[in-house]
């Protein structure tokens, strides 16, 4: 019920201090009627008594109005969610508000947003909002809520682990938005500086989080797998030294360790035959590189004497093996030094490691030196957490800590998923509208090769989030090797208009041929030269003709074939499918091209999310057009899905190699975008206009040939008015497509 100004002004002064000043005026009003409708709502009274408390509290920040606004999302989170999430609600909007005074009105629509779509992931994510707030920006937010929202689909088990930091995605994508240094903005260099040191190349990963203390905190190793953290908690300074090293020790380990069995090891004991294994092997990595020391001993920054616990026994324990400069007066390290030092004929030998790990175990144990393993952390920050040298063996180790030790490394394992299972649907929210089902290929048995990662524009956000959309080169199932014969005699009257097009056609760019001997015209800028010396007493050049050159072409193309599940279809009015005359009309034109001289490539594409980009190469830019080539055309099958900008962007990049002066991307498809995680029909429209843009910027043209009716207005916004053509009649495609070209390439 509305509140009138009379009433409001007479129920003034029930009110609290702090509310009169934070509503004067009209405002009060407004924050009147919020108060009751939430009081009559029937959420309870806790929700209003928090929204009363929290909009106080806000309205200095904020202002009045977007105070009020509270209300309304806290109403929202309580029809969609649980009262109790909404008087969550308005404990963290105070902390919003105190981050982002300006765009509080914003957060609060954002929240409305996501309680909309998926109600369930707003309790998670109110969660970590203090993290997330004092971390990224409103836009950044946005984004990053918006992409999990994209990564969970359907699945709200998976939208709920993103917004708990609970996924190797959420926290990469959290630190990409937060801008800092981290893993993900320097995987590159690193990986290569690893390669440069040991000549390896292990894959490298993010690391899954810890436990329900949503991040790794460091760096690990298994089954031939580098697990980095995006961050490095606890480590203040320059990131990419701490992950140089970091990387470089995991690499002495590859080289020069081996695995232990557990047996019937304490903890304890655990952590120090690890302790001793990490100086083995870096001193046995400086060896051969000496630099490696002054990069590690950067990081060991304990110090001699303090408290006798088992992490600072341990990490004064690392600096005195790697450090000859560092002087502990404990006992204990004094001995472990010795000990190392004694064995130096045989730091090749991982055996040692256990010899003095076992002894040194053993005498802090008499020493009553307690150790949790649960909360150890290995000092220094760019040591592994050992875990990787470890084999639980055949029989397990009975003591229960032992096992607590060890378990984390079975999470890593089981956890560690394939590349695209952590997010295989994405869509922009779980809604409710039927995906089309698409059948797999045909003889599709065996795992594609990735060839390269691209990003995906997402319009909702206005951003390009990098490395999305993984292309995969599948083979093409075995074809008929009389593909060209076949051809020639189902389509020889037209192979031979062809030839007769391309013999009459002036294909190719004129050229003048200035200052000749001898030519049809004469070149004036040569014939004043010649005035110009015979005046001053030179003797003049005597060419002084220009001629026309023959035509010279300068054009390389690469050809796009759609064949995902629906060209399947019959073509009407043919005992045909559609992928059967695209086939043809690829061939023909393919046969224009080899006898024009133009290089080109022919590849076919579908997809089966963004993770299966499924790229068919059939000819290659420097690929003779012979019978591989017909039969890999004639083994062409239908299936799956549409992701056009991917295929558009792998095919513009190779494209983009051939050194011509046009390069032009000639595109045949039945069907809008579109695929299995992408059920907003506008997502992929808006990525595929993005990479023609992109590749607009490289100098390559992009040409869509569409069969069948089509949404005009749809194929403007990717291609622009003039970068299309719709084809009706698709029988007639075959007949038309070497004219278009021809005219195209003029």
């Amino acid at each position: 019920m509305p509140v009138p100004e009379t009433m409001a002004r007479d129920r003034s002064a029930d009110l609290p201090a702090a509310v009169l000043a934070g509503f004067p005026g009209d405002a009060l009003t407004g924050w009147l009627r919020a108060r009751d409708r939430l009081r009559g709502a029937g959420y309870g009274s806790a929700v209003p008594r928090a929204f009363e408390r929290s909009s106080v509290a806000l309205a200095p920040l904020t202002g009045a109005e977007a105070a009020t606004a509270l209300a309304d999302a806290v109403s929202t989170v309580a029809i969609r969610a649980t009262p109790r999430i909404a008087e969550r609600l308005c404990a963290v909007a105070e902390i919003a508000g105190r981050r982002m005074p300006e765009a509080f009105g914003d957060w609060l629509a954002l929240i409305r947003r996501l309680a909309a779509l998926a109600p369930e992931s707003v309790a998670p994510l109110l969660d970590n909002m203090e993290m997330l707030t004092a971390r990224l920006d409103l836009p950044g937010l946005e984004a990053w809520i918006m992409t999990g929202l994209r990564l969970g689909g359907r699945d709200a088990d998976k939208r709920q682990s993103y917004f708990r930091l609970e996924t190797p995605e959420a926290l990469r994508l959290l630190e990409l938005e937060a801008g800092g240094d981290s893993f993900v903005s320097m995987e590159r260099r690193l990986r290569a500086y690893l390669t440069a040191l040991y000549d390896i190349t292990p894959p490298l990963r993010i690391a899954p989080p810890a436990g329900r203390q949503g991040a790794a905190r460091r760096t690990s190793f298994a089954g031939g797998v580098l697990l980095v953290p995006p961050s490095l908690p606890g480590y203040r300074g320059a990131a990419e030294p701490l992950y140089r090293a970091a990387l470089a020790h995991i690499g002495a380990h590859l080289r020069y360790s081996g695995r232990f069995p557990v047996g019937q090891l304490k903890p304890l004991q655990i952590a120090v035959v690890s302790l001793i294994e990490d100086a083995r092997v870096e001193l046995l990595a400086a060896r051969e590189m000496p630099g490696l020391l002054r990069l590690w001993r950067t990081f060991h920054v304990a110090r001699p004497g303090g408290l006798a616990t088992a992490p600072s026994l341990f990490a004064r324990l690392a600096r005195a093996l790697i450090d000859p400069d560092f002087d502990d007066p404990d006992g204990w390290i004094r001995k472990g030094r010795a000990m190392f030092l004694e064995r130096r004929e045989r730091w090749s030998d991982p055996a040692i490691s256990r010899e003095i790990g076992n002894l040194l175990g053993n005498d802090l144990g008499q020493l009553r030196v307690q150790f949790n393993a649960k909360d150890y952390v290995v000092q220094p920050a760019y040591r592994d957490d050992n875990l990787g040298l470890w084999d639980l063996g055949e029989d397990p180790p009975q003591d229960a800590e032992a096992l607590e030790v060890m378990v984390d490394t079975v999470k890593l394992r089981r956890s560690d998923p394939a590349p695209g299972e952590a997010e295989r649907q994405e869509q922009q929210a779980p809604a409710e509208e039927t995906v089309e089902k698409v059948a797999p290929m045909a003889g599709d048995t065996e795992e594609g090769r990735v060839l390269a990662s691209y990003p995906e524009y997402d319009y909702a956000t206005g951003r390009e989030r990098a490395d999305w959309a993984t292309v995969k080169a599948y083979p093409a199932a075995p074809g008929n090797p009389r593909f060209w014969e076949e051809l020639r005699e189902a389509r020889g009257p037209l192979l031979s208009r062809v030839a007769g097009l391309i013999r009459s056609a002036e294909v190719g760019q004129a050229r003048r041929q200035k200052r000749q001997a001898e030519g049809e015209v004469l070149d004036l800028d040569a014939c004043i030269d010649a005035a110009t010396a015979l005046r001053s007493g030179q003797f003049p050049d005597h060419r002084v003709y220009e001629r026309q050159a023959p035509p010279q072409r300068n054009l390389a193309v690469s050809l796009l074939l759609d064949i995902s599940q629906s060209t399947a279809d019959p073509v009407p009015g043919t005992d045909r499918t559609v992928l059967d005359i695209e086939r043809d009309a690829a061939a023909v034109l393919a046969h224009a091209m080899d006898e024009m001289g133009d290089p080109f490539a022919i590849n076919a594409f579908s997809s089966d999310g963004r993770e299966e980009v499924r790229l068919t190469p059939i000819k290659s830019f420097d690929a003779p057009l012979d019978a591989a080539v017909g039969a890999a055309l004639s083994g062409l099958r239908p299936g799956y899905s549409t992701r056009l900008g991917a295929a558009l962007r792998h095919a513009g990049a190779e494209l983009a190699r051939v050194p011509r002066h046009r390069r032009l991307l000639l595109l045949i498809t039945d069907g809008e975008p579109s695929d299995i995680d992408c059920p907003d029909p506008v997502y992929l429209v808006q990525d595929a206009r993005r990479a023609v843009q992109g590749l607009a910027a490289l100098g390559i043209d992009v040409f869509c040939v569409g069969l069948g009716p089509r949404n005009k207005e749809q194929e403007a916004a990717i291609f622009g008015g003039n970068g299309f053509i719709q084809i009706d009649r698709v029988s007639a495609l075959p007949d038309k497509l070497p004219a278009l070209y021809l005219r195209m390439v003029r």
